[in-house]
């Protein structure tokens, strides 16, 4: 793990944990099937229907320390199926079980995770096309080492 990628790592090393846990399927190069459930960074593709977003999305209440290589990154997961809206909340239980209370974890691209805890769970909603969306939000203690800090 770099430094300067640690934003991309941690995504990347979540979803490989994800895919791992068979909550869905990852494609470091985003080529999904149709009857796929992609996991993918930054925004759900338009297609396949079915899929799970991760994206950074601000620091958590413990912040970045200023002298120590902590950080506290919030993370969101946004789900999605085109099917009967329970089916969300179905992927919401597989993502939580594979996630939340981890500690001392070290993902496989070098990431180093102290703590992963869902902090919100949204309402459902739906997209433009009608498909069903609920985004959750997962709170993790890092160690992210920097030039400046320990």
């Amino acid at each position: 793990m770099s430094p300067e990628t640690f934003s991309r790592d941690l995504l990347t090393g979540l979803a490989e944990l994800l895919a791992d846990a068979g909550v869905g399927d990852w494609d470091p190069v985003g080529a999904y099937k149709p009857n796929q459930r992609a996991i993918t960074l930054g925004g759900l593709p338009t297609k396949p229907d079915e899929a799970i977003s991760l994206t950074i999305y601000g620091t958590g209440a413990g912040g970045d320390d200023v002298d120590q290589s902590d950080s506290t990154v919030l993370v969101q997961v946004r789900m999605r199926t085109s099917t009967d809206p329970r089916v969300v909340g179905d992927y919401a239980d597989r993502v939580f079980a594979a996630l939340h209370s981890r500690s001392n974890l070290t993902l496989s691209t070098g990431v180093v995770v102290l703590l992963i805890q869902r902090t919100i769970v949204a309402p459902l909603a739906r997209d433009s096309s009608g498909r069903w969306e609920r985004p959750d939000s997962y709170e993790l203690m890092t160690v992210w080492p920097t030039p400046y800090r320990d």
